[in-house]
């Protein structure tokens, strides 16, 4: 044998060894056998005191601005020029001159910090009955401020034509979309911070970070229920199927913490072609009019929100007004992560003199996540953006208004879809819900749409629960489906009616999985409140904690008092779904796969929620 085979059966054979070992190997078979990898989700608060930051030139040249605008005088830091047009421009020029718009901005003689975050063209939804006749397409803007200090947003309508404001809207413990300025800032803090770098290993760069303008929060801290304004960038790495979460105080311009996640069993690649969301069409066509739809005796108008995702408005069937409004003003996102019990809350981690503590769930987790809001695409920081324009699909009973919402980059991980969708059938019923497409951030997650729904009957209406008999409410409350005994058919739980004539209304169906649509249920809670200006009838920002499970942001609106016999009722209807990423099992899920052609394509699980309106024969 020549000395050249020798050498060649030896390198296969050291070949074949190692493979067997790596296929082989004790670790690697525990893994095929579990199908992902065991991520060890701990969060990591910072040890370094908060003026690292300052250091930072995107924070710096924000903290020298403040600094030089103070010391002139003024209350308001503007938008910089490349954040608006020439109109934008002028809209901000009068609202900084607009004493009610900087009403807000003086305490005891002092300046407050406000930030102008954005200026846009109106949309159609955040415009009263008088502003509507007064404002032509791309004649008015709206623009939003935010007072660090007092956690308050302020929204004005602004006639740029004539020059003048239309309206001054105050939102108390609520925060706008973020500006394009903070949104750097909040990224190049999450890039610098020492416990990200430490975390990952070496200094991130600007292509690793995702959702810098992602509203998140904390428990037992300053981030909770949205008391400061904060973001939560991401640092997604696929390969140990796990995320960073940086979570930036925008408030206090610091990292409050960070915190590993498990992304889940992903096939996804790491780029994806472009898609073409036909934005300044689906802004003239839908964000800035609304469209009427008249099918099968239905006579409504809808249009896409700032914030609110689809909003249908003026339904009415055969000629009888049954919706004035109807829309899904938030998606609630939270994550429940095991190991609170380990987490370090010592005396290290302070902000301004307060302790960082976290909430011990009873089976020692916690919960940490976000709101999503669902916004029209241009103008505005949302994420979650609609991909082209509604459509109308028929139902064999029917037909169906949709809008597809999603990220970018969605199905990889950390990125999400929503469907806005209302169904309307040939027998006057009609059913508004929500679907997730998933992806998300982490396999045990929460997700909570808060539907708004307001009734057109008459205005004056009366709400009741089945309770072995209609029980009618009087007073403005909530109420856990849940714990609910149905109706003797098994299908209705409320109905709600006109107050004037009782046999006109409609029974209201949860979502039981009776819909064959492959859902599990909705578990929703149902608020019935009194119609108040501000509530929720034009565009509502961030409603609420994203994972506080015992709150839905709409308690802030019940007073045990108030009456809603035979007043105009709201519905608040909030289900909340849990989802599931077990092979065989998905649920509120995405993936991507490859095909038999060699290209990959997209495997969908979405979760169904939301009642159905039947009406009162």
């Amino acid at each position: 044998m020549s000395k050249e085979t020798k050498t060649s059966i030896a390198i296969l054979v050291t070949g074949l060894l190692l493979i067997a070992l790596y296929w082989f190997a004790p670790e690697k078979t525990a893994q095929k056998k579990q199908g992902s990898i065991t991520v060890e989700e701990k969060i990591i608060l910072p040890k370094n005191a908060p003026e690292v930051y300052q250091d930072i030139p995107e924070v710096q040249s924000y903290i020298k601005d403040i600094r030089e605008m103070v010391n002139r005088g003024e209350a308001v830091l503007p938008l910089q020029g490349r954040e608006l047009d020439d109109r934008a421009q002028k809209a901000q020029e009068i609202l900084l001159k607009d004493q009610e718009f900087l009403k807000d901005t003086m305490q005891d003689g002092r300046i407050l910090h406000n930030d102008m975050m954005r200026i846009l063209p109106a949309i159609v939804s955040t415009l009263d009955a008088g502003a509507k006749q007064i404002c032509q397409p791309h004649a008015c803007y709206q623009a939003e401020k935010y007072n660090f200090v007092t956690n308050v947003t302020t929204r004005a309508i602004v006639d740029v034509r004539n020059a003048r404001v239309l309206s001054v809207q105050r939102y108390q413990n609520m925060q706008p979309d973020i500006s394009l300025r903070l949104a750097r800032i909040a990224r190049a803090i999450a890039l610098n911070a020492p416990e990200v770098k430490q975390e990952l290993g070496a200094k991130p760069s600007v292509t690793d970070v995702s959702m810098a303008n992602v509203r998140g929060a904390l428990q037992e801290s300053p981030c909770e229920n949205s008391a400061h304004l904060c973001v939560a960038p991401v640092f997604a790495d696929h390969s140990k199927e796990r995320a960073l979460w940086a979570i930036v105080d925008l408030t206090e311009l610091k990292l409050v913490a960070a915190k590993w996640t498990r992304l889940g069993k992903t096939t996804t690649p790491a780029r994806i072609s472009e898609r073409s969301l036909q934005n300044r069409y689906i802004m003239e066509n839908f964000c800035q009019k609304n469209t009427l739809l008249e099918r099968n005796g239905w006579k409504l108008f809808y249009r896409l929100t700032g914030s609110d995702g689809l909003e249908v408005i003026d339904a009415s069937y055969r000629g009888r007004p049954v919706l004035a409004s109807a829309k899904i003003v938030d998606w609630h996102v939270s994550y429940q992560q095991e190991g609170a019990g380990q987490l370090d809350t010592t005396t290290e981690a302070y902000m301004e003199g307060r302790r960082v503590e976290f909430v011990q769930a009873g089976d020692g987790t916690y919960f940490f996540g976000y709101n999503d809001a669902m916004g029209c695409p241009m103008f505005s920081t949302s994420v979650v953006l609609p991909f082209n324009a509604p459509q109308i699909k028929k139902l064999n009973n029917g037909f169906m208004l949709i809008q597809d919402y999603r990220n970018p980059k969605w199905p990889m991980a950390c990125n999400y879809r929503y469907e806005n969708r209302f169904e309307f059938f040939d027998d006057g019923s009609f059913r508004v819900a929500g679907v997730n497409i998933g992806r998300g951030c982490g396999d045990n997650a929460f997700y909570r749409p808060l539907m708004r729904i307001d009734m057109a009957l008459g205005g004056k209406e009366k709400f009741y629960k089945y309770e072995g008999k209609w029980e009618q409410w009087k007073q403005e409350r909530m109420d856990d489906s849940r714990d609910a005994a149905f109706h003797e058919d098994g299908r209705y739980l409320y109905k709600i009616t006109s107050g004037a004539d009782g046999s006109r209304g409609y029974y209201i169906e949860p979502n039981r999985g009776q819909f064959q649509d492959a859902s599990r249920g909705d578990n929703a809670r149902v608020f019935a409140t009194k119609f108040q200006t501000g509530e929720g009838e034009q565009d509502l920002l961030t409603l609420g904690s994203c994972c506080d499970l015992d709150q839905d942001g709409v308690e802030r609106y019940l007073e045990d008092s108030a009456s809603i016999d035979g007043e105009n009722i709201v519905l608040w209807y909030v289900p909340r779904v849990h989802n599931d990423a077990r092979e065989g099992h998905e649920y509120c899920w995405a993936d991507t796969a490859i095909g038999d052609n060699g290209n990959p394509f997209v495997k969908e699980w979405p979760c169904v929620v939301g009642p159905k309106f039947v009406p009162v024969k």
